[in-house]
């Protein structure tokens, strides 16, 4: 039975994971509630993994979240595509590489795997890759892979009214701000970049009664710095109006990496099992990538995983054997063909 972890999972797993692989040499990292389990051979290539998940929503499943079961031939698990399941595949069949584990990368992500990379940085450590296993593909195992990622902004927009009766004709600080919004998301640019509502809320608590106060939170994701800038000015243009107030947060740089001297090996390596030829992918997101990318930007980058269909929704699943072609895709890209 798995335990509910969410952010800061127990010290258990960890354990659990240490006496399965049967490491001699390793070494845990805990700060404050994040534990961090960093195990280093000669090798100069490094998966980077987490173990946290976020919640399992308010819909009953049809499976268990958290018991990981199998069901017509499909793994039932909160988890289990983001990115537990790659984990998996990656150390089954290859239980000595280097890796860092996390279970602080679904909530401030500060002390996991940003703290750890810092750490080795100071260390003086050399990696020529750093790989994960963030859910890539899109209909068949390996039929995408990711060397980037898109830079990330969240707005938190505050709309100031007047408070009425329901019952009764006026403005209504809810109608005029959403539509505000609506009138901006069909302003026309980069279809590449993704503009989100991801929250909204009003402290009214009251039925018949109009708020005085309304918040909307926005997720921004963009490819270059110059579209934040035309964003946040058209974002002003059709927002800014009396009674309203702005607030950002930088979440995330873009990076791209184009010069990959392993992108040809995991070609190979997917192309030998899959018969199929990849391509590459600059939507989603790829993990905790984009920390070692902060302090190793000469480095070389790609994420490979399982199907993302169901990432982060209920019934997530994966199928088991798609488990099984992943870990022989790993096995021959760091071990090669034997």
């Amino acid at each position: 039975m798995i335990k509910k972890t969410f952010s800061y999972c127990y010290e258990n797993i960890f354990f659990i994971i240490l006496k399965y692989l049967k490491l001699n040499r390793f070494e845990i990292i805990k700060i404050r509630n994040v534990i961090n389990l960093l195990f280093f051979t000669k090798s100069k290539e490094i998966f980077i993994s987490h173990l946290d998940v976020v919640n399992e929503g308010y819909i009953k499943w049809i499976k268990p979240p958290f018991s990981c079961i199998c069901f017509k031939k499909k793994i039932f698990c909160r988890g289990i595509t983001d990115m537990k399941g790659g984990f998996c595949s990656f150390f089954f069949l290859s239980k000595n590489n280097n890796f860092i584990l996390t279970n602080d990368e679904e909530n401030l992500s500060i002390y996991g795997i940003q703290y750890s990379i810092n750490i080795l940085k100071k260390r003086n450590y050399v990696f020529n890759l750093f790989f994960g296993a963030e859910p890539t593909s899109k209909e068949i195992i390996g039929d995408y892979i990711k060397i980037s990622r898109r830079g990330s902004y969240n707005f938190k927009l505050i709309f100031i009214g007047k408070q009425k009766h329901c019952a009764y004709i006026g403005k209504n600080i809810i109608n005029f701000s959403l539509q505000k919004i609506h009138n901006f998301k069909n302003y026309v640019f980069d279809k590449k970049e993704i503009f989100e509502l991801n929250n909204v809320f009003s402290i009214s608590k009251l039925d018949n009664l109009t708020p005085i106060i309304f918040f909307v939170k926005i997720n921004y994701r963009f490819f270059f710095y110059k579209n934040i800038i035309f964003f946040k000015k058209n974002l002003f243009n059709f927002l800014k109006f009396k009674n309203s107030y702005f607030n950002w947060i930088f979440s995330g740089i873009p990076f791209f990496c184009y010069k990959n001297f392993y992108l040809k090996k995991i070609f190979n390596s997917i192309y030998y099992i899959q018969n199929i030829f990849s391509k590459i992918n600059f939507f989603g997101g790829t993990s905790d990538l984009r920390y070692c990318y902060y302090f190793y930007n000469k480095s070389n980058y790609f994420e490979l995983g399982l199907l993302n269909k169901t990432i982060h929704k209920i019934n997530e699943f994966n199928f088991f054997d798609d488990l099984y072609i992943l870990s022989i895709i790993y096995n021959i890209f760091t071990n090669g063909i034997k």
